[in-house]
């Protein structure tokens, strides 16, 4: 079945006043949205991250979206930090109930092969909602499917190249020197861990246990620990002898 559009939706939901751009008539063209930058466009797949906020807890919400302070490089479309709103914010009678009722009804009123609005006479044609039980006996093969998208190499493995770049000072009787980290993550992994002096492209390996693990905020802070044992006089030994 083809999706109605994420403005459709809103536009017809009574409890949803969201329009492009925001909530409410008067809300600023970039202030708020529903639809994020998260994508992943292959063949013959396609994904989109929609995030659709309803009685969410906003500071627990905040706190599970920090992340280690560091410059990430990546070819991905960046994130754009967004003010967020709860549709309880908006009109205190909805539910998640409510909700998903209308998404529902959504479909019930949109065919199958286009993205028409089909009314009262399309949803009279369905058959209304219909419960299902997700299990191998009625629908053979939905485990593997379960246990492939929730394994490491798809929630994690799928993960695009990035590098994380960290910048240390390292201190040693009162003299410091700066260093910058650099991790190159491939496949959720970090394969390449080097360190280099700022302004300078000279890169020398760090030998670590932690090279072709996963890459994680735990992983890291245990390279720049190890890193900050580290005498500067072994720093500058080791960016000699790589000339």
């Amino acid at each position: 079945m083809v999706r109605p559009t994420l403005i459709s939706l809103a536009k017809r939901v009574p409890l949803i006043q969201f329009r492009k751009g925001g909530a409410g008539a008067g809300a600023p063209k970039s202030a708020e949205k529903i639809s994020g930058t998260a994508a992943k466009l292959g063949h013959p797949n396609s994904y989109h991250h929609c995030t659709l906020l309803a009685t969410a807890n906003k500071l627990h919400l905040g706190e599970s979206l920090i992340k280690e302070p560091a410059n990430y490089i990546s070819r991905a479309t960046a994130s754009v930090p967004s003010s967020i709103r709860n549709l309880v914010d908006v009109n205190r009678n909805v539910t998640v109930a409510q909700l998903l009722s209308a998404v529902g009804y959504e479909y019930l009123r949109t065919t199958a092969t286009a993205l028409e609005d089909g009314g009262s006479v399309q949803t009279m044609q369905q058959r209304g909602f219909q419960l299902i039980n997700p299990t191998e006996k009625w629908f053979p093969g939905i485990e593997e499917l379960r246990a492939n998208y929730s394994s490491w190499d798809w929630v994690i493995g799928k993960t695009p190249k990035f590098t994380v770049e960290k910048d240390l000072e390292l201190k040693e009787d009162q003299h410091g020197m700066k260093i910058k980290l650099s991790v190159d993550v491939e496949a959720g992994l970090m394969k390449d861990i080097c360190i280099q002096l700022p302004q300078s492209e000279q890169r020398v390996p760090v030998v670590t246990p932690l090279q072709g693990k996963a890459y994680n905020e735990q992983n890291l802070n245990g390279i720049v620990a190890a890193l900050k044992l580290v005498s500067t006089s072994n720093v500058k030994q080791a960016m000699n002898g790589s000339v």
